[in-house]
């Protein structure tokens, strides 16, 4: 629901002071403060995508690093598109406009965001080929990847040395479901502490299989990309 209602307050704020935003690089982006509500304008190259989100969910690297975008808008002026419509893929530079927000307290993210400049990547035909979504989408225990997000969960051990240090964070873990339903390739993507990090690839590697995901009647490979949440205990 603080998404939504996120994602309503950025669309609200409208094209033209988007257009009027204050340009950022992707560090300053993620030093700004938490009471900084100015409008930010960010340019970069889009990486790691969120596998088979159709709201827009995506990192966007510029020569200071990495910001987070979750959920976007077409903000080009007369243009109406949705996420998968405006035809985004990896290696596109974009230049979007949105506010600085925390989300659960812990991961640095524009919400809302509008698009007001597209540029294809060099191979961009090729990849947003391969980016097609599956006829169906991979099931775990005959549910959805919701299911998987809870069964993770439930058997996360906090280490040791991050409770010591009270250290919190969200780790992202990219993985493939193979064409045999098992969970392979999976590494860390944006890590928070070298136990965390491990901890979240262990439980995600000793998962069961899934169903695979199917494409023209035959199994086919699908990346998720997985954040691994993790909370100290009050």
């Amino acid at each position: 629901m603080r998404r939504v209602v996120l994602a309503l307050l950025a669309l609200a704020a409208g094209l033209p002071a988007a257009a009027q935003g204050v340009r950022k690089t992707a560090d300053e982006f993620n030093r700004m403060s938490r009471s900084d509500t100015s409008l930010v304008v960010l340019r970069g190259v889009v990486t790691r995508p969120r596998a088979n989100d159709q709201r827009g969910v995506f990192y966007l690297q510029d020569e200071t690093g990495e910001a987070y975008i979750y959920g976007l808008e077409d903000g080009r002026p007369g243009m109406n598109q949705s996420f998968v419509q405006m035809g985004i893929a990896p290696g596109d530079t974009l230049t979007v406009a949105g506010r600085r927000t925390v989300y659960n307290g812990t991961t640095i993210e524009m919400a809302g965001g509008h698009l007001l400049r597209k540029a294809d990547g060099p191979r961009h035909a090729e990849i947003l080929e391969s980016m097609k979504a599956p006829d169906k989408y991979p099931t775990f225990k005959g549910q959805d990847a919701n299911a998987f997000s809870s069964w993770v969960t439930a058997r996360l051990k906090y280490p040791q040395d991050a409770k010591d240090a009270r250290i919190e964070g969200t780790v992202l873990v990219k993985f493939v479901i193979g064409t045999n339903g098992g969970v392979q390739e999976v590494e860390v993507e944006k890590g928070v502490f070298p136990s965390l990090d491990a901890e979240a690839v262990r439980v995600i590697k000793s998962s069961p299989k899934w169903k695979p995901g199917i494409k023209d009647g035959k199994p086919v490979r699908v990346t998720y990309h997985h954040p691994v949440i993790f909370v100290l205990p009050n």
